[in-house]
């Protein structure tokens, strides 16, 4: 019965769902903030590592979907309906996290980082603690040479679950504003120490970058 259960979700149900929800997502409308030179879609010059909270996961997926963008997924059951929702919108996917399969999803992430793909991280999942930024994606800034660029990013009409992240689900006909952050090199010769100070610098700018976009609807 569990099999089933399991064949009957991602081979019927799941499909379904992901069908729904791009009819849902052609109609939300979106905003860019700080983006010249750094979005996909404003004549950036260079690769980047682009870092979010988890609960936001669904926003940079439609809007930034059937760019070739790579995105790090983890190894769970959740992280495979995420991989088969991503793919759908046109993304690559690593398989890898801190808790399982650390080493061959870095090592894939540098290997597409260095065909010229971009990158994004949930930088706080997939088990949180939420809005926290991982040791990830500074040591990937590092093992790639890539600039890490965070951004925030607020729906105006969403429900709020009561999962650990309180993950966001927006509502049909609804806007959203993202704003990214500077660019952060990390030198390839960086201790432990400054990698440290870094993750730090990030995790302050991003919960900045999340509460200037809820401001925009008055939050």
């Amino acid at each position: 019965m569990k099999k089933f259960k399991e064949w009957f979700f991602f081979n019927l149900f799941l499909p379904a769902a992901i069908l729904i929800f791009k009819v849902i997502s052609s109609t939300f409308s979106f905003k860019e903030l700080n983006g010249a030179g750094i979005s996909p879609y404003q004549d950036k010059k260079s690769g980047f590592i682009y870092i979010f909270w988890h609960s936001t996961l669904l926003a940079p997926v439609c809007f930034y979907r059937n760019m070739g963008i790579v995105s790090l997924v983890s190894m769970s059951r959740d992280g495979e309906i995420a991989t088969r929702v991503a793919q759908s919108f046109g993304f690559v996917i690593a398989r890898g996290s801190s808790f399982k399969g650390a080493a061959k999803g870095l090592l894939e992430l540098k290997t597409l980082a260095e065909a010229g793909k971009d990158i994004t991280i949930n930088t706080d999942g997939p088990r949180g603690p939420a809005e926290s930024v991982g040791k990830g994606a500074v040591y990937l800034g590092k093992l790639t040479g890539l600039k890490v660029v965070p951004f925030g990013f607020a729906w105006k009409n969403r429900i709020r679950l009561t999962s650990w992240d309180r993950f966001q689900v927006p509502l049909p006909f609804t806007k959203g504003v993202f704003k990214f952050g500077d660019p952060v090199m990390i030198d390839p010769q960086a201790d432990a120490g400054r990698e440290e100070e870094i993750r730090k610098q990030l995790e302050v700018e991003l919960k900045k970058l999340n509460t200037d976009c809820e401001a925009q609807f008055g939050r």
